[in-house]
């Protein structure tokens, strides 16, 4: 009796044992698909470093909640990505660093991740960049997911997916910062007045509906490009998004600017009317736009006029009339070597038709175009090309589309001489240093003297032209 006693008091406190051991010790969640629900995948600090006390720095603090969706707890390791170089400190539950691994989040609960920024008082702030950035890495079973980490680094103009309305951008000062877009809505204008500096973040945007009038000079001229500061990124391309003109947008005009480092320089989306007499959809003057991943200058059936400008260096066009449309082009460069890009179609292109994915032909536009005095070179054999129907290898128009295509230097494997047209062919013009951005012409460039009047009395840097005016932007002084 005693020993059977004795049994079931062993059972027991066995079964007791066993469960408390298995309170003690839950089954985590292994599988590497898990994720964890992130409220948010950014979170943004309006800090200025250079507007803190050099003695004290002062710490701004967000907080960020990361939640287990699963019946299960699961286990997740935190860090930041840029360790402990890192401008931010991270504190998960109580633990502080750069790094807290192995935290515990229970089924169907959240912990909190508090985020702090701080200036170090031994930085000077000229040397910080305007946009700080890092990331908080969570890794869960090996899987990763990040939530992005923004600051505000120097004292600036700063705007935040934000939209303007018949603003004057006019601080030579301090520069002005796009993160995400700056919107100008339809029947609003933005002037951005001479020396100006706007930089954009990766993949950030300034998209008109309105119109957009930048006014720079040869002395002072008006600069867009990324938000990366350091030298090595000085001529990188690729670094923003670029300047959007919607069909909406109309009395554009940009004159005296240098646009940069971006995807796009100028993109002029579709005018719903389209007149050769009338305003154009945006006038660029005396400018120059390079380092593009994609296109320098380009519209969809818009109405387009450039003159005294400089494309160069796009890693598809400088020049693209997509769909038809109105273009003036007047003593411009469209320049692009293939020292920085892997090329195969040619830097300055026209087309009036839309095919189908099957090569179908599904709409003609109807087009017209002046391109004179100009300059068209890159290290391709074939640097034109035409997606126009109607044309042979002569390239002999359909009628009804008025064009003009005379007086420019032009590297080609076409015969684009007709009627009397004085066009040069596949001589090299000579630049100073074009991997320098240097687009002037010595006295010897075949460019020289090629021109006819078109009533464009100074050049890109408001020296006189001569009776025979040469090709392209620049005047031989």
């Amino acid at each position: 009796m005693f020993r059977s006693i004795r049994n079931i008091v062993i059972l027991v406190l066995s079964a007791f044992l066993g469960m408390t051991s298995c309170s003690d010790d839950p089954v985590f969640i292994t599988d590497s698909s898990a994720t964890l629900d992130l409220r948010q995948d950014t979170v943004f600090f309006d800090t200025v470093f250079t507007s803190l006390t050099p003695r004290i720095p002062r710490s701004v603090n967000k907080q960020i909640v990361v939640v287990n969706p699963h019946d299960k707890p699961i286990m997740t390791d935190f860090r930041l990505a840029g360790g402990t170089s890192s401008p931010y400190r991270i504190n998960v539950d109580g633990e502080i660093g750069p790094e807290v691994n192995g935290v515990e989040i229970l089924a169907r609960d959240s912990v909190f991740v508090f985020v702090e920024i701080s200036a170090d008082p031994n930085n000077d702030p000229e040397a910080l960049p305007l946009i700080v950035r890092d990331s908080i890495v969570l890794t869960t079973n090996g899987n990763t997911q990040q939530v992005q980490l923004v600051a505000w680094g120097q004292d600036a103009h700063y705007f935040l997916r934000d939209t303007v309305c018949n603003e004057v951008f006019a601080d030579k000062e301090k520069p002005y910062v796009v993160y995400g877009y700056l919107y100008v809505p339809e029947n609003c204008n933005l002037t951005i007045r001479e020396g100006v500096q706007l930089h954009f973040a990766p993949g950030a945007w300034l998209y008109v509906e309105g119109s957009l009038s930048i006014l720079g000079t040869k002395d002072e001229p008006v600069k867009f490009e990324g938000d990366r500061l350091q030298p090595a990124f000085e001529e990188t391309a690729g670094q923003w998004g670029g300047i959007w003109l919607d069909y909406l947008s109309s009395n554009n005009r940009i004159r005296y600017a240098e646009i940069k480092n971006g995807t796009v320089g100028i993109f002029c989306d579709s005018s719903s009317t389209l007149n050769v007499n009338g305003p154009p959809n945006v006038l660029v003057e005396n400018t120059m736009v390079r380092n593009m991943t994609f296109d320098g200058l380009s519209g969809k059936t818009a109405h387009i006029r450039a003159r005294n400008s400089i494309f160069a260096n796009c890693g598809r066009y400088t020049f693209l009339g997509l769909w038809g449309g109105i273009y003036d082009l007047k003593h411009c460069n469209f320049v692009t070597y293939n020292y920085e890009f892997a090329r195969r179609d040619p830097t300055f292109v026209l087309n009036n038709a839309r095919f189908n994915e099957f090569g179908g032909l599904e709409e003609l536009y109807g087009i017209t175009y002046n391109v004179q005095n100009c300059i068209v070179e890159g290290s391709l054999d074939e640097e034109m090309g035409f997606g126009i129907i109607g044309r042979d290898d002569t390239v002999v128009f359909p009628p009804g589309i008025d064009t003009t295509l005379d007086y420019n230097l032009i590297r080609t494997e076409m015969n684009l001489n007709k009627g009397g047209q004085s066009n040069v062919f596949n001589q090299n013009p000579e630049f100073v240093d074009f991997r320098k951005h240097d687009y002037h012409i010595p006295n010897s460039s075949p460019a020289k003297d090629i021109g006819t009047d078109v009533g464009i009395n100074i050049d890109f840097e408001n020296n006189a032209r001569d009776s025979e005016p040469d090709a392209g932007a620049f005047e031989v002084q």
